[in-house]
């Protein structure tokens, strides 16, 4: 650390240390390991009153993190210190980048001696408790003690965790350099594509035989029926006839039994095409195209690079990007907190006006694919969609959204990802024609007709945004050709459109539309 001696001492209480000059600190080389394995570890629950508490937090922190940590201390003593307008917002500025290097000299080191303070410090942006007020840390306490279990929603470190363990696939890197790397070939590409396949079609074969027990339930049901008997005590308790109710039941079988075999036979298809793709991937890595990504701390730091970029966009060129909780920026109430409990409520909400925003269809069955959602701390508006699926498989692999912790208002940020998901997976679906067909083909007729000259994608999440906040509830806040489009291709379950069709003409004719295409078949 820089020499403390000459620091104001109400600055040196702010930032938690002491005015004495430290001479303990050993110096610690961060470098990346080049194969260097990440252990298998679980993540505690962080004990806020312990690490808000301690008044070696910050020169731990610092210290850690050897002479980015200097640098890091050094900008910030020179921001508090600052008295004119223009220096101290020249030394913000200079605290962004100096910050990320920082926490990217950890990440190598990251899992090792995992530390509340550590996790802190990726997961919620906490440098430095003297740098938020008692309201504030009363904000933390109450986010820490959110302990739902999401199976679609991480924190920083919990990401971070599952990439280094090999649990998800590292996040695609269109949107920033990665070093070192170089082009698979046409052979591990097409492992690849075969891996994402396979995965796929276990996707599928899942959700077949959850229907094929569903019918078996129904089988076991009707037999249930057909086998209880009553029994008539005027006839010394002799068994009766079968009832109407048991008679309509062996009819059923019948149906149940044609429909079970038809169902065993699709997931009897299905284990063959696994067997035929698990067949092609032993002869491709036999022939050498082995794509098996080693796990090591490298891979766990660039993709901590790609968060990084993702809590920019989140954030936006305009926005605050004050990079750690600070007093006059961190919030003052936990209510708009991108906790998982807010973030599962927010999800719930806009699934009940948009129900097929999670669905896609595969060998034409529906699955409800929840993105993986990366809650990352910033001071963002923005949710962002990062990629709407995985690069090697399209048809069933969930996509990654991120979104900030720290929102003006988590419902809008949660809505605009959701219409950037919307926007890209019907752009892929679309392919090259995504001008001419489906969802993106009819807004971008309507962009041309229209002569709209703002950014395409842009305008249509701002519209997204108001078709779920306001037209579901008939509150009339869009042009009439974007609503019929999105009547059409995102639509508002069967009670929404009932309610809205007595709540005005537009509603009522689009209502209309629909019963005609029923049916025309058309639909």
């Amino acid at each position: 650390m820089s020499d403390n001696s000459n620091l104001d001492p109400e600055i040196a209480e702010l930032l938690g240390i002491s005015t004495e000059e430290d001479t303990s600190e050993a110096e610690i080389d961060f470098g990346f390991e080049g194969n260097k394995p990440v252990p298998k570890t679980e993540l505690k629950q962080i004990n806020t009153e312990k690490i808000l508490g301690n008044k070696n937090y910050y020169p731990k922190i610092i210290g850690s993190a050897g002479e980015y940590g200097r640098r890091l201390h050094d900008v910030i003593s020179k921001f508090l210190k600052a008295a004119d307008k223009d220096e101290k917002s020249m030394y913000r500025e200079k605290i962004v980048p100096v910050y990320w290097n920082m926490l990217h000299s950890l990440v190598g080191n990251f899992f090792d001696n995992l530390t509340g303070e550590k996790q802190a410090l990726f997961r919620y942006a906490l440098l430095n408790p003297s740098f938020i007020d008692e309201t504030q840390k009363n904000v933390l306490h109450k986010i820490c003690k959110d302990k739902v279990s999401s199976e679609n929603g991480y924190f920083v470190d919990e990401w971070l965790l599952k990439i280094g363990n090999g649990d998800i696939h590292p996040s695609s890197v269109d949107e920033t350099k990665k070093t070192g790397k170089k082009s698979p070939s046409a052979l591990r590409g097409k492992l690849e594509r075969k891996t994402g396949a396979r995965e796929a079609e276990i996707a599928s074969l899942n959700q077949k035989m959850e229907q094929h027990l569903m019918i078996e339930k129904s089988l076991k049901s009707s037999i249930s029926i057909i086998t209880s008997h009553n029994k008539l005590p005027e006839f010394g308790g002799i068994i009766a006839p079968y009832t109407q109710e048991q008679k309509k039941a062996i009819l059923q079988l019948q149906e149940i039994l044609k429909t079970l075999l038809k169902s065993d036979r699709n997931i009897e298809g299905s284990f063959n095409s696994l067997k035929s793709l698990d067949g092609e991937i032993k002869s491709l890595k036999t022939q050498g195209g082995e794509a098996e990504v080693e796990i090591d701390v490298k891979t766990v730091a660039e993709e901590f690079s790609t968060l990084r970029q993702m809590s920019k966009m989140t954030i936006g060129r305009q926005g605050n990007h004050f990079p750690f909780l600070f007093k006059t920026y961190s919030p003052k109430s936990d209510l708009d907190i991108c906790t998982k409990t807010h973030l599962e409520q927010v999800l719930g909400y806009i699934e009940k006006a948009d129900p097929g925003v999670f669905i896609r269809t595969y060998k034409q069955e529906e699955h409800r694919i929840v993105p993986h959602f990366i809650i990352v701390p910033s001071y963002g508006d923005f949710g962002i969609c990062w990629e709407p699926f995985e690069r090697v498989n399209k048809a069933t692999s969930k996509g990654r959204i991120a979104v900030p912790l720290y929102p003006k208002n988590l419902k809008t940020a949660v809505l605009y990802a959701l219409g950037d998901l919307r926007w890209q997976i019907a752009k892929e679906k679309a392919l090259h024609y995504w001008m001419e067909e489906g969802l993106t083909g009819y807004y971008y007729g309507y962009a041309q007709e229209t002569k709209l000259k703002a950014d395409l994608k842009e305008t249509f999440i701002q519209d997204y945004i108001l078709w779920i906040e306001f037209e579901s509830q008939g509150m009339q806040k869009l042009n009439k050709e974007v609503r019929s489009i999105f009547w059409r291709y995102i639509p508002f379950p069967q009670d929404i459109k009932e309610k809205l069709k007595n709540r005005g003409y537009y509603y009522a004719e689009l209502y209309k539309k629909d019963q005609n295409r029923a049916m025309s078949r058309g639909y």
